[in-house]
Parts: structure tokens; C-alpha cells; sequence
């Protein structure tokens, strides 16, 4: 029940978004949608910051702790943090986006600055349900936001990506008023001050923090480099047709926070054939899964282009192909790392990513100038091969040694 509970809001989140970027496509000029795909890649940024600063770690400590005191000393640090980092993301496209083709205006900048502050409120608000409360709560949390803001833009059809943020702005509100309470409220006697229960979470979290730059590194460098080069309206037709095939995250969320849990009690009851039949098992499923969407995408590819973003996209589905290939090479790459860090090799996964964000750069300059979007997209397959090879030289390396 609770595996079906945490699929369903995980569904909700990642349809959540990816319909965001699809009612947009078809809603906005091209030049619109490529400041929106920007945006997005904001706020990743961030998310991954506060996965890695607050939640990764919080989900180990919170048994050992008191969780009311605990959970408001992590919506301190969490609205401190959403307020400054986004202040910083915001100055940036305000000073310096025009390297990237868009140099957001004063009205810009600051919607900009309130999405990406009340939507990580509103994530703090779902993703603590999972650690302090319960999955119902986490989907709760989940439901007052993303159908709001699906609704939200179907009827008004906006035209400029201030009228979607303003939607989104407004969409967040209630989960990121849940974490605004918990943060005002005092802690309980005789506990220590917030701030020095956050500076020993951030100090126990801070190799997931140092990890955090390489993923969003090489997921958005070709994103970021077409843009510098070939404009943000080519970025938008990478990174809106990208995000047909991520809609896989679902799957690969559900091992993140479901099947490393099994591989972990299987590794610490020292039954290591059934971890390696589990892994084994899994990396078949995927194998299945990928085969089948790769034969829908070569004979329907178009159409689904066509359906989901636009005419105006339909021309370039072979993105939606090429991503898919590089899609296969990085699932088989993020199993055998997640098996790894099972294992105790956390070093291995980390290797791969400081390799991806190295053929991120290398490839991006050789192959976007010569290919445009396309080249770009083939980048990413060449990511995917630089972290999985990457990731099987060290750990044959480690075996021997």
C-alpha cells in the first residue's frame, strides 16, 4: 500500500511538471518557452541543493531525533535558504542572463524570485511528510498544488512566461504556508537553538552537498551551451522534447526512495546473491520497458511530438529518439551506482558524475557548434557512456584491490 502511495504522488509531481512544460509549448512563442525551460533548470538547481542540504540527511537522522524540535529547526534552515538562493538565481538572470540570451526584466526577476521560493517551501512541505508524517500526507501535499496549477493554466492559456509564473506562484501557496507555520513556531525547552541543530545537519550532509553541482552539471551544461550558442529558442526545443522521455523519473524516483531501501537490508543481512538477483532482476525490467518505448518512438515518435508540444516541435522528434538512447545508457549506469552505494562505493557513483560533467564540456563544444540541437542531444548519450564506463573501470579497479 505504502509502495502504490508513494507511486501515486510521484506520478502527481513528475505529471505535474511535465504538463506544465507541454501546456506551455503549445501556449507560448518559442522565444518564451525557451526563459521558461531556463527556469526549470533554476529550479532544479536548487531542488537538488535542498534534496542534498536538508532531506537526504534528514531521512537518516530523524529516528535519533526529537521531531518536533527537529522539523522546525529544518523549516528554518530551509526558508533561510530558499529566500538567499533564490535572491542569488534571480540576480543572476537579472545582471547576467544575457550570456544565455535572456536578460530578465525587473518584473521578471522578481516573480522569478517567488516561485522559486515558495515552490521549495512547497516541496519542503511534501517531502518532510515522508520522514515526519505519512505518504497520504506527502500526496495531500502534492494534490493542493499540481492539479491547481494545471487548471490554472489550461483556462487563462498564457501567452508570457510572467503569466506563468505568476501561476505557479500562486498554485504553491498553501503547502509553502504549512512550512512558513512550522518555521515560526518556538521550540520546546531546554533544546538547543535552531541554528546549531542546523549547522550539525548541514555538517553531517555535506557529501551529499558536494555531490550536488556534478548532477545538475552535466543534465544542464548542453542545455545552457546551445542556448550561448544557437539561442534560447533552440534550448527550448531540446529541453521541452528532453522532458517527454524523463517522464521515466517516475520509475527511477520509486528505486531511489523504495528499492534501495530492499537492496539495503538485503546487503546488511549479508544476503548478497539476492542483491545481485535483485539488481539483475531490475536492470532486466528496464531493459523491457526501454526496448518497448523505443519501438513506440520510432514508428509514433512524430505523433507524440506533435500531440504533446506542438506542430511547431513535430519536426525535431528525432531529440525525442536520441535522448531515449542516451535515457537507456544512463539507467543501466544509475543501477549499477545505486548498487555500488548499497555496497558502501559511494565513491564510484561521484567519479561518474566528475566524468559526465567532463564530457558534458568536451562534447558540448565539439558537437553543438556543428550539429545544433541535435548535437546537443547526442551529448547527452555521450554523458550517459562517459559515467557508465567511468563507473565500471573504478569498481573493477576496487575488486582487485
Amino acid at each position: 500500500m505504502r509502495k502504490a502511495s508513494s507511486l501515486a504522488d510521484q506520478v502527481l509531481v513528475s505529471g505535474g511538471n511535465f504538463l506544465t512544460i507541454a501546456i506551455c509549448a503549445h501556449a507560448l512563442p518559442l522565444a518564451e518557452q525557451g526563459k521558461l525551460t531556463y527556469i526549470f533548470a533554476s529550479y532544479i538547481a536548487l531542488l537538488l541543493l535542498n534534496v542534498a542540504g536538508i532531506f537526504q540527511g534528514a531521512a537518516v537522522r530523524a529516528p535519533a531525533q526529537e521531531h518536533h524540535n527537529y522539523k522546525i529547526s529544518l523549516a528554518k534552515l530551509q526558508l533561510l535558504q530558499a529566500i538567499l538562493l533564490s535572491m542569488l538565481v534571480s540576480g543572476i538572470w537579472l545582471v547576467e542572463g544575457n550570456v544565455f540570451g535572456w536578460q530578465a526584466t525587473n518584473t521578471e526577476a522578481w516573480l522569478l524570485f517567488a516561485f522559486l521560493v515558495l515552490q521549495q517551501l512547497a516541496d519542503f512541505d511534501r517531502r518532510t511528510a515522508y520522514i515526519f508524517a505519512s505518504t497520504k500526507r506527502a500526496i495531500f501535499s502534492s494534490a493542493l498544488l499540481y492539479p491547481a496549477r494545471i487548471f490554472g493554466l489550461i483556462i487563462i492559456r498564457p501567452d508570457t512566461v510572467s503569466q506563468v509564473l505568476l501561476i505557479m506562484i500562486f498554485s504553491a501557496l498553501i503547502p509553502a504556508v504549512f512550512t512558513v507555520f512550522i518555521a515560526c513556531q518556538s521550540k520546546r525547552a531546554s533544546t538547543r537553538s535552531w541554528m546549531d541543530a542546523a549547522k550539525e545537519h548541514l555538517s553531517y550532509s555535506r557529501l551529499f552537498i558536494a555531490g550536488t553541482p556534478l548532477v545538475w552539471l552535466w543534465a544542464y551544461i548542453p542545455i545552457f551551451m546551445l542556448g550561448i550558442m544557437h539561442g534560447k529558442e533552440q534550448a527550448a526545443l531540446l529541453g521541452s522534447i528532453r522532458g517527454i522521455s524523463n517522464m521515466a523519473n517516475v520509475l527511477m524516483e520509486q528505486i531511489e526512495t523504495k528499492v534501495v531501501a530492499d537492496w539495503a537490508r538485503m546487503r546488511h543481512g549479508k544476503d548478497l546473491p539476492a542483491l545481485e538477483e535483485a539488481v539483475s532482476r531490475m536492470l532486466k525490467i528496464g531493459v523491457i520497458f526501454w526496448l518497448a518505448g523505443m519501438a513506440v518512438l520510432l514508428v509514433f515518435g512524430r505523433e507524440i511530438v506533435n500531440l504533446i508540444l506542438g506542430s511547431l516541435y513535430a519536426p525535431h522528434w528525432n531529440l525525442l529518439v536520441i535522448g531515449w538512447i542516451g535515457y537507456g545508457i544512463y539507467f543501466v549506469a544509475r543501477i549499477f551506482g545505486i548498487k555500488n552505494r548499497t555496497l558502501g562505493f559511494n565513491q564510484i557513483e561521484f567519479t561518474g558524475n566528475v566524468f559526465g560533467v567532463v564530457a558534458a564540456v568536451l562534447a558540448s563544444f565539439v558537437m553543438i557548434p556543428a550539429l545544433s540541437a541535435t548535437g546537443a542531444a547526442w551529448v547527452y548519450v555521450v554523458i550517459a557512456v562517459a559515467i557508465m564506463g567511468s563507473q565500471t573501470y573504478l569498481a573493477k579497479r576496487l575488486v582487485r584491490q
